[in-house]
């Protein structure tokens, strides 16, 4: 049955890696946690702001990072989004339109506040 779970929601099943670590501003965030999905699209947790960021790809190419408007959590293991392409509110105003940078080892991205993310994988 989870190989299952695992194969057909592998897009929208984010599950903790306690390797990732984020920085913002260039000051490494202890109280941020990092989720991903099997197509390294990530999932990061402010646990002190209770806020969580969503930044995906859409075939290749980084949509504009957001906060997801579903979500189903298992706090500190995994959470679930009701679509591959999850929905979300960006985190900006109306002239938020962040750089954003993925590939397998990192992704970075500016978040609602105007500071810069870095979110290393490992």
């Amino acid at each position: 049955m989870i190989v299952i779970v695992l194969v057909v929601f592998r897009q929208r099943l984010f599950v903790r890696d306690p390797l990732a670590t984020v920085e913002r501003n260039g000051t490494r965030q202890a109280e941020y946690r990092v989720y991903l999905n099997y197509f390294n699209d990530i999932l990061v947790e402010d646990v002190a702001g209770n806020r969580r960021f969503l930044v995906q790809a859409k075939d290749g190419t980084p949509m504009v990072p957001g906060f997801p408007l579903h979500l189903q959590c298992v706090t500190g293991t995994a959470c679930l989004t009701d679509s591959d392409l999850a929905p979300t509110q960006p985190l900006g105003g109306s002239g938020y339109t962040p750089t954003v940078e993925m590939t397998s080892s990192y992704i970075t991205f500016m978040d609602g506040d105007g500071a810069a993310m870095r979110v290393e994988l490992r």
